[in-house]
């Protein structure tokens, strides 16, 4: 067996794991809208029974106040009964299944209920909470309780405690938004009684030895927050205390980027961090996670000792099958996810209400029993107009389906936009998307012409029964911009980020959105003068995540000028003159960059016009739009047809 040491037994407590993969808890909005489990939450896991030896099912709440949308409830027994269906659904696959209780705290989202253990404003919405009382934390103990003997009447094997992302139980572990001086704040030990109190509540409802692990931050990564050896401490108390487990995490609210990684983030302090912690805690089983996405990798962890268990989420996400490719020894086939973090987008997908959390390599997620692909009642021949993503996810499932496809690209390369987006030596993850596609397209019988222009004639000399345009989106020029004829050389983000074109040492980028930021980041690394210019707030529309962390790398250039609310005035050779409250800040410049988004390419479809032949338009050229809507429009129309 390729990965030897991942496929043993294992224990947490007196609770045998039958391999050394923990599904952590991930918040699918697979929930009804007053708290049940909803049907798509019972999809989702009946696509991964067998997978990971135990399987932690997504935060409930353990009070009504912080319920999230879609998200699950447990301060009533009424909550009972669809829990314990789902708990009996993933045992009936072989693994051991935990539930985990959370709470909100200050990132509740409303004022009413913005309390924490000290009145610390966070960067979540930057109002100040409420401090908590003392018998307002012992009536949430006794929430938690409740709620823990409700989950083990509906037969989990076990609990976890959401002590991570800045939330609840982690703002009383943190020094930093932890200023108490009474029982619950001052000392390490201090700090840890919630958790403590709640582990010996559920316990005195349940048994002494029902197990349970806690999702902790082992290092807020702040000045002022908890460092790796506090971290430790806390932990070592918390096993003294009957804690089982730990899993790995780390970063605050003002750090989040560090408890899920995104693609830029190596694995290397993360494990340099678990090992301290298992050497401090031999006798405590401790669960990687955060990131560690390679199999060889944990693996190893596994044989060095360096962890007990491998925490994934993102994995089974991206993949369904992936610890049972591993398994058999199918690594080369399995979907990676590439850590673009876009399953944590909530409220930027209004089109996406009532609809669970979405994955830009797998738009199945969450739409399992929706997103069923059926042999073709008819077979037809379908030309795919365009190699990017939305183009070959389309072509991909009409093939599986038994449709005679024919994909036509007019450059060398496959992929379109998102060779962009994989441009970097810190987005490999992100080109492991394009090999997939192209191999299972292969396997499919898609017929690939690169390098060929179709056009309205061609067409419709072969007359093909449908036709698909995923012909993508170009980059918008510059106009409104006086001065544009003066000489000054205009280039487009897209070709900097892709080494296509070369630019002066003082570059003005325009366009402080992904690309804008991406593209400032590379030229002040190479040694560039930048200024980067946007009309709106920088990073506009960005997950947090990845916002925070590209906000962190260009503070730590010296050499990037921000001009947020600002305008391009005016252009001569040799200056670009910024608009910024109606004055004008003059730059040296000797290139513009834009960064300024891109236009549908409706070329093909303005001259097919009527043309007699189903016509269907999908990705950019329907409307602007990212990776996953593409993927997803993709698939959508690829199994209808």
């Amino acid at each position: 067996m390729a990965f030897p040491h991942l496929f043993t037994h294992a224990k947490i407590g007196n609770l045998e794991i039958p391999n050394r993969y923990v599904q952590t808890s991930v918040q699918t909005r697979g929930g009804t809208e007053d708290g049940f489990v909803g049907e798509p939450l019972f999809a989702f896991h009946r696509a991964r029974l067998g997978q990971a030896g135990l399987v932690t099912v997504q935060q409930t709440f353990a009070w009504p106040s912080v319920k999230l949308a879609q998200g699950l409830a447990l301060w009533d027994d009424k909550y009972i009964e669809k829990l314990a269906e789902l708990a009996a659904l993933i045992k009936s696959g072989g693994a051991k299944v935990f539930l985990q209780l959370g709470g909100a705290g200050s990132r509740a989202g409303t004022k009413k209920e913005c309390i924490a253990p000290s009145p610390v404003r966070g960067s979540w919405d930057l109002v100040v909470p409420r401090e908590m009382t003392r018998q307002e934390i012992l009536d949430y103990i006794e929430c938690y309780a409740q709620a823990g003997k409700r989950l083990y009447e509906a037969g989990f094997d076990g609990f976890a405690l959401h002590g991570g992302s800045g939330k609840f139980i982690s703002q009383f572990l943190s020094p930093y938004s932890n200023r108490r001086t009474d029982d619950f704040g001052g000392t390490a030990k201090k700090r840890i009684a919630l958790p403590r109190m709640i582990v010996e509540a559920i316990r005195e409802r349940t048994r002494d030895d029902f197990p349970v692990y806690i999702r902790f931050p082992k290092c807020d990564y702040m000045e002022g927050g908890m460092t790796l050896d506090e971290g430790i401490e806390e932990m070592g108390y918390l096993a003294e205390a009957g804690v089982n487990a730990f899993l790995m995490t780390g970063g605050g609210q003002e750090r989040l980027w560090h408890g899920v990684p995104i693609y830029a983030e190596g694995s290397a302090q993360n494990i340099a961090d678990t090992a301290k912690v298992k050497k401090a805690l031999p006798d405590v089983a401790i669960i990687a996670s955060c990131g560690l996405h390679d199999p060889h990798e944990a693996d190893k962890m596994i044989a060095d000792g360096v962890a007990d268990f491998i925490g994934i989420a993102r994995p089974l996400l991206a993949d369904p099958d992936y610890v049972g490719k591993l398994r058999r020894g199918e690594e080369d086939t399995i979907r990676r996810c590439v850590r673009c973090n876009n399953c944590q987008t909530w409220a930027s997908r209004p089109r996406l209400v009532g609809r669970g959390m979405c994955c830009t390599v797998n738009p199945a997620l969450m739409m399992e029993d929706t997103y069923v692909s059926r042999p073709a009642e008819k077979p037809r021949n379908i030309y795919v107009i365009g190699g990017g993503l939305a183009g070959m996810r389309c072509a991909l499932a009409l093939a599986e389906r038994g449709h005679h496809v024919d994909l036509f690209e007019k450059t060398g390369e496959l992929g379109g936009q998102w060779l962009v987006a994989s441009a970097g030596d810190d987005k490999a993850s992100f080109r492991t998307l394009v090999p997939w596609l192209k191999e299972n397209m292969d396997k499919a019988g898609v017929r690939i012409h690169m390098n060929t222009t179709v056009t309205r004639e061609q067409i419709m000399a072969a007359h093909p029964d449908e036709v698909v345009l995923a012909t993508g989106a170009t980059p918008r020029a510059l106009s409104g911009v006086d001065g544009q004829d003066s000489g000054m050389p205009i280039v487009y983000a897209m070709d900097v980020l892709r080494n296509k074109v070369s630019t002066g040492e003082r570059c003005v980028v325009l366009g402080g959105r992904y690309i804008g930021l991406e593209t400032s980041l590379k030229l002040a690394r190479e040694g560039k003068k930048v200024c980067l210019v946007e009309l709106n707030e920088l990073g506009r529309g960005l997950i947090s995540r990845i916002r925070g962390w590209l906000f962190q790398e260009i503070a730590d250039c010296d050499n990037i000028r921000l001009f947020p609310d600002s305008t391009l005035f005016r252009l001569t050779a040799h200056t670009a003159e910024i608009d910024h409250g109606h004055a004008l800040f003059p730059v040296k410049a000797d290139t513009l960059v834009l960064a300024i988004g891109t236009v549908p390419d409706k070329k093909l479809q303005e001259s097919l016009g009527d043309c007699g032949i189903p016509v269907h338009t999908i990705g950019d050229c329907d409307h602007i739009g990212d990776a996953y809507e593409a993927m997803d429009q993709g698939l959508a129309l690829g199994l209808k047809l």
